[in-house]
């Protein structure tokens, strides 16, 4: 029996699929990076140039020793600070971390969102890398506070209220861990808790309580509205074999009430 071939259907009944395919606007992401440099440099890669008075006038207003020079470097934009705020000591630690802070806050606010905070180098005294991708439409406003880690056995909260304070306060006496506090620098709002043992320096079964206490901070700080934005290698190590702890960046909507949840961004 000869099988017939199947019937062509007309030219009319065939399916136009690209008259079917949807209509959009192609997506895309923008990325830019801000990296700190040698004990005194800021460079900024991938903003618009239309955006980089405004981080200026930040740093001035943030950093108190003023901007020294800037220039572009390579492909990127450079602004070198008097001081070194990459040594992290003394007089300079406090400063930088408001520093750093206010940068995160401007950026969040034009809707450039911290991406990732990474170590992209092997050099001596090398410090993070932090990428910031483009959001449409920027988040709502905000709060911002830091959180240093400072010689072996002191954490200062830059900028905190005195409820948070109070709170952390109970958290070190909770866990036997508070051994004094004070004002660091109260003119820049600084609170310093000196902790029982080397917390930063830990050996042994202390590794562990160390870990268990930033969980139990983390929580804390939810409690109160705050999420953790950012954790960021910013200082110079002291000496030969020491490393240099992270410093934290918290924020929190501005409209959050007791209770309600946190949103991570």
């Amino acid at each position: 029996m000869k099988l017939s071939p199947p019937e062509t259907p007309a030219k009319d009944e065939i399916p136009s699929y690209s008259e079917a395919a949807p209509s959009y606007t192609a997506f895309r992401t923008s990325f830019a990076s801000v990296s700190l440099h040698r004990s005194d440099r800021i460079r900024l890669l991938q903003f618009p140039s239309s955006e980089i008075p405004a981080i200026r006038d930040i740093i001035k207003y943030s950093w108190p020793f003023g901007i020294q020079s800037e220039r572009p470097y390579a492909a990127s934009f450079e602004f070198k600070l008097r001081g070194n705020p990459w040594r992290g000591q003394g007089s300079e630690a406090i400063p930088a971390r408001i520093l750093m802070r206010e940068i995160f806050a401007h950026l969040f606010r034009l809707g450039w969102i911290l991406h990732v905070s990474t170590d992209a180098s092997k050099k001596e005294f090398d410090k993070d890398t932090m990428i910031f991708r483009k959001q449409q439409h920027p988040p709502p406003d905000s709060d911002w506070i830091s959180i240093s880690f400072n010689m072996t056995d002191r954490m200062r909260l830059i900028g905190a209220s005195q409820d948070l304070i109070a709170d952390v306060r109970v958290l070190l006496q909770q866990m036997n861990l508070l051994q004094s506090e004070s004002w660091k620098e109260q003119r820049l709002q600084a609170w310093e808790f000196k902790i029982h043992g080397r917390p930063w320096r830990a050996m042994g079964e202390e590794t562990m309580t160390t870990r268990l206490l930033l969980l139990k901070l983390l929580e804390t700080l939810e409690a109160k509205g705050w999420s953790l934005y950012a954790s960021v290698d910013q200082s110079m190590a002291a000496g030969d074999h020491v490393s240099e702890t992270d410093s934290w960046y918290c924020v929190r909507d501005k409209s959050w009430v007791q209770g309600s949840a946190v949103f991570h961004r």
